[in-house]
């Protein structure tokens, strides 16, 4: 069996308008304007290879992609730990 490594963070500490500009940043989302146009805004997560286990566990293919998003993180004042599974 091979070991994952994954990055489990908390967002409880942060109030609802906060935590969702961080999720917004991070998993991107669409906007819609008074016009009927939609926009779809990518997010920082969109170019790693990262599978999302549950809503704050996230699961790494590449070591590379794990020290970035920690740094993405980092930036953000997100609490995270790095586990292997």
């Amino acid at each position: 069996m091979k070991a994952k490594t994954i990055i489990i963070y908390d967002l409880k500490e942060k109030d609802n308008k906060e935590r969702t500009r961080i999720l917004q940043k991070l998993y991107g989302h669409r906007e819609k304007s008074n016009y009927d146009y939609s926009y779809a805004r990518k997010g920082l997560f969109d170019e790693f290879e990262i599978q999302r286990e549950r809503k704050t566990v996230l699961n790494f293919k590449n070591k590379e992609d794990l020290a970035k998003v920690a740094e993405i993180l980092k930036k953000l004042n997100v609490k995270f730990e790095i586990a292997k599974v």
